[in-house]
């Protein structure tokens, strides 16, 4: 019996050995007192999306380059509970676009921790911190080359940052087992994320006209159909005036006559105005309306758009990520090591609750203040101007994502405090036709040095 134990002992220490010594090892845990740093630095090479997104940008398939920068850390408090954080930062290059991506901060429960079986099963739950940053972005115009791009997309936000601007938690679970030198991991999280409007959206010059072009589109109809009645009238009038200057000027004047029209004596020159103003006023309202409309709903919208300020915010709602993968690792030797995974990741999607535009609307209350009155009461106010606007981006902004990343690493202990490890990573995605995180090719490389006291 006792030299059946021996072997299944002298895996268990090896397991432990792994455990405790090879921090990138799925189920290494600092013990009490112990403190690790992982910091890392990459070069990612991405091929942008072909989805309607990029199109609008003029960006499909465009080359990008990218670094990255990461600090993982954490400290045991007891030998079952652990301090744990992660942050990231990303510049890209090509897009002039930088920032936090990755901002966590918890605790770690080691809730099973079986050394002779070499099993574990450790929970988590981390703060997440993007409301930390602003989420920024300007609202451009499309730029694509293609009119149907264009009306798809007319606006669309170009961001400045990786940060989402909104506070969330982070809840996870990693269960595996050690076998001798091999290690396997299975893990799994969920990310909420609380919708606020910690955004700044800068209202870049090429979005102006198509703000323009939108404010007018909402009101022109608006006040074609509230100036309608009074043109049909106006022509009317003047068919009549007309009709009646040639049949009895010799009697009465013209206005006169058409005040009259419907007293007895003036049956006849009644019956010709009926006969002959439908089909003229049929034929020029439409047109004569048109140019009403087009005339004040230009100027409106000429007024509306030089109130609109540098800035405005987005309220967001919340939204549910999710995360689950694989890990391995194999000790090739006491300083050696290599290991790999897979994840998959769902990127949910975001929406607009409301746009918070506070234009100046002393312009616009002025030119709403030269138009006549049966204009004013189709409802056209600068409130309802902005709702209209803001209309137009509420509900969902398809943007979600779907990710599968392959990783694969080596390691190599220089000291007994510090790990260098190279590792790569190749993404795969499909992504929603507003997503702008979506690509066609992406690829990583980096190295981590890893620091245990």
């Amino acid at each position: 019996m006792k030299k059946t134990l021996k072997p299944l002992l002298a895996v268990a220490m090896l397991a432990t050995v792994a455990l405790a010594t090879n921090v990138e090892n799925p189920l290494y845990a600092p013990a009490q007192l112990d403190f690790y740093s992982k910091t890392g630095f990459s070069f990612m090479y991405k091929q942008s999306d072909a989805n309607l997104a990029m199109k609008a940008k003029d960006w499909e398939y465009h080359s990008e380059y990218i670094v990255r920068g990461y600090e993982d850390f954490g400290f045991g408090i007891t030998d079952r509970f652990n301090l744990r954080g992660a942050f990231g930062y990303t510049h890209d290059f090509s897009i002039k676009r930088s920032g936090p991506h990755n901002a966590r901060l918890g605790l770690g429960y080691r809730a099973i921790n079986q050394p002779k079986d070499a099993v574990v099963w450790d929970l988590y739950a981390d703060a997440w911190l993007g409301g930390i940053s602003k989420m920024k972005a300007k609202l451009i115009a499309s730029e694509s080359k293609l009119k149907e791009i264009r009306d798809s997309m007319p606006l669309s936000f170009k961001y400045d940052n990786y940060a989402n601007g909104r506070w969330g938690i982070w809840l996870g679970t990693v269960v595996g087992k050690t076998w001798d030198r091999f290690t396997l991991s299975a893990f799994g999280e969920v990310q909420k994320t609380f919708g606020n409007d910690n955004s700044q959206i800068e209202v870049d010059g090429s979005a102006k006209p198509v703000i323009n072009a939108i404010i007018k589109g909402s009101t022109e109809p608006k006040i074609k159909a509230g100036v309608m009645p009074k043109v049909k009238a106006g022509i009317w009038n003047q068919v009549a005036m007309q009709v009646c200057n040639q049949a009895v000027s010799h009697l009465m004047s013209p206005e006169e006559c058409v005040k009259n029209l419907n007293e007895p004596g003036l049956e006849q020159v009644k019956g010709m105005v009926d006969a002959m103003a439908p089909h003229i006023v049929d034929s020029l309202a439409p047109g004569m309306a048109d140019s009403i409309a087009n005339y004040w709903s230009t100027g409106i919208a000429k007024s509306y758009v030089s109130g609109l300020p540098n800035d405005f915010s987005v309220e967001t709602k919340g939204v549910w990520d999710y995360v689950a993968g694989l890990k391995t690792s194999y000790e090739i030797d006491n300083n050696w090591s290599m290991g790999g995974g897979f994840t998959w990741r769902h990127r949910g999607t975001n929406s607009v609750k409301a746009l918070n535009i506070k234009a100046d609307e002393s312009a616009i209350n002025k030119k709403l203040d030269e138009i006549d009155p049966a204009i004013r009461q189709s409802g056209i106010t600068a409130a309802a101007l902005t709702d209209g606007l803001t209309g137009s981006f509420e509900g969902s902004m398809e943007d979600g994502v779907e990710e599968f990343t392959l990783t694969l690493l080596g390691s190599r202990n220089i000291t007994k405090n510090l790990q260098v490890t190279l590792f790569g990573e190749c993404t795969f995605d499909t992504a929603e036709d507003k997503a702008q995180l979506g690509s066609d090719v992406r690829a990583e490389v980096g190295l981590r040095m890893n620091w245990q006291f």
